[in-house]
């Protein structure tokens, strides 16, 4: 029997580089270390609720969307039930001090006469930005035949960064906010984000924003489904260990327990970090390894998770933004509690409220929470409720929320295998070089968010990235073409 092609993680990034390898014709198997397969997106039930808790949104869904071409290539889009946001507001911002609210529109042309009725004397200044945003929004690789590969990279690394772009609206600080405040989405302070990168995924968000029925779930039910029609084994429960070389070729992958499963080429999905200690002992170079270990990690997160009757109405087709000052938009993930922003998603009557967190602080927590000692209960149930105390005090017309359940960067670090618990993984940063899918090691490749760009855009962005580098650019880019 020919010799697999093993994909590492079985997340978005894994699933759909699964499934373009497996319609090339090659026998895939996909190793998953947890019980069941996308563990991050595929959300949780808490007494008798479904929570969406790894996708809320997305842009760039509508016709002519980079989501729209993915997900009709890879045959979802027949399986997925598009929600549209509120085209008057589905992106609310809420700033504390002094009280201002927002209600951002969907569509270019909304942004544009929305922000300047909003802010008329910079009107002049908006549209040239948006002309930008509106440019590059849509510079993908594999959408835009005219860019290549390697410069998507550079640009994001030399990039002016968005705290630099918008320094000309500093005598507007609330427009500042308004243009930064997708940063959150990402985990990346405007100082060091980059502004071609923000024009890309914000500006998908300006484009067109959806929900997805069944959240997370729904999505990972299609490409299930989809890779059910070829040659594509899922293991899960299976913790991948090392890897084995033969000269400056991968040979096989070992898994805990001492396996080895040999292998044609291999594709790792998960935390850069990992792949560094996998590297160890290989004839990849020391230095590549420490590059690594040490990429910039966006913050963890807590994530309160309650229910809501008046969400029903308040977050109906709509997220909110809370951030305590105007200016840049930034998390304040090492402020107080009080102090730091945070974003709210709901799905009829469930609600999450997402607060950025370091891992530090909870660190010297974890032995508690593996033993579930009294103590570490008593400790999540009083920050549960200063949490939801904080959404309840700052959103006043969410005047029943019910707590269910308490996600920590502990909790993170579990399902995403990510050594912080970093919520979006590792930061895409001016002055940041990102790892490329092709490694130092002849036939083993990277994908994931790390490759490409956070969020389910980027997860099958660094897919379609990662399998050019397999099967060559110009097929993909042809097929994808076809789906104009």
């Amino acid at each position: 029997m020919l010799k697999p092609t093993v994909v590492i993680g079985s997340g978005i990034s894994g699933l759909a580089t699964a499934l373009l390898l497996g319609r090339s014709g090659r026998r895939v198997v996909v190793l998953e270390q947890a019980s069941q397969p996308a563990p991050v997106i595929r959300g949780f039930h808490r007494s008798g609720h479904y929570f969406n808790s790894g996708f809320h949104y997305a842009g760039g869904f509508s016709s002519g969307g980079p989501l729209d071409r993915f997900s009709r290539h890879l045959g979802l889009s027949a399986d997925l039930e598009l929600v549209p946001w509120c085209e008057q507001g589905g992106d609310l911002l809420r700033i504390m001090s002094p009280l201002h609210n927002y209600q951002l529109p969907s569509g270019f042309a909304e942004v544009r006469s929305y922000l300047c009725d909003c802010f008329p004397a910079a009107a002049a200044e908006i549209e040239t930005y948006l002309d930008e945003v509106e440019a590059e929004w849509c510079r993908f690789p594999y959408l835009d035949p005219s860019l290549d590969i390697r410069d998507y990279r550079f640009q994001i690394v030399h990039s002016q960064s968005l705290g630099e772009r918008l320094a000309c609206f500093s005598p507007w600080p609330d427009l500042q906010t308004l243009l930064s405040m997708h940063t959150f989405l990402y985990g990346v302070d405007p100082d060091v984000a980059s502004h071609c990168l923000n024009a890309r995924i914000a500006g998908s968000y300006y484009h067109s924003a959806h929900a997805v029925s069944g959240g997370g779930r729904a999505i990972l039910d299609a490409l299930l489904k989809q890779l059910g029609n070829y040659d594509v084994e899922i293991r899960c429960q299976s913790e991948v260990t090392g890897l084995e070389n033969s000269g400056d070729r991968v040979t096989a992958v070992v898994l805990a327990g001492g396996e080895r499963l040999p292998a044609a080429e291999v594709v790792a999905t998960v935390a850069p970090q990992q792949v560094a200690n996998w590297l160890e002992g290989t004839s990849v170079r020391p230095v590549y390894q420490k590059r690594l270990k040490g990429l910039r990690q966006t913050p963890s997160a807590y994530l309160v998770c309650s229910t809501s009757q008046a969400a029903r109405s308040v977050l109906a087709g709509r997220n909110l933004f809370c951030c305590q000052e105007r200016g840049l938009f930034r998390a304040a993930e090492a402020d107080e509690l009080t102090r730091r922003a945070f974003f709210l998603s709901a799905e009829e009557d469930r609600l999450i409220a997402i607060f950025p967190a370091l891992y530090t602080e909870v660190a010297d927590r974890a032995r508690d929470r593996e033993s579930g000692s009294a103590a570490y209960l008593r400790w999540k149930q009083e920050l549960a409720a200063e949490l939801l105390g904080l959404v309840a005090h700052k959103v006043p017309e969410l005047d029943d929320l019910e707590f269910v359940d308490l996600a920590t960067p502990l909790t993170l670090r579990r399902f995403s295998g990510n050594p912080s618990g970093a919520l979006y993984g590792t930061a895409h940063c001016v002055g940041q070089y990102n790892p490329h899918a092709l490694t130092r090691l002849d036939g083993f490749y990277i994908s994931g968010q790390a490759v490409s760009a956070p969020g389910l855009l980027g997860a099958l962005l660094s897919a379609y990235v990662t399998c050019g580098a397999l099967l060559g650019p110009d097929l993909l880019q042809r097929e994808l073409q076809r789906c104009l």
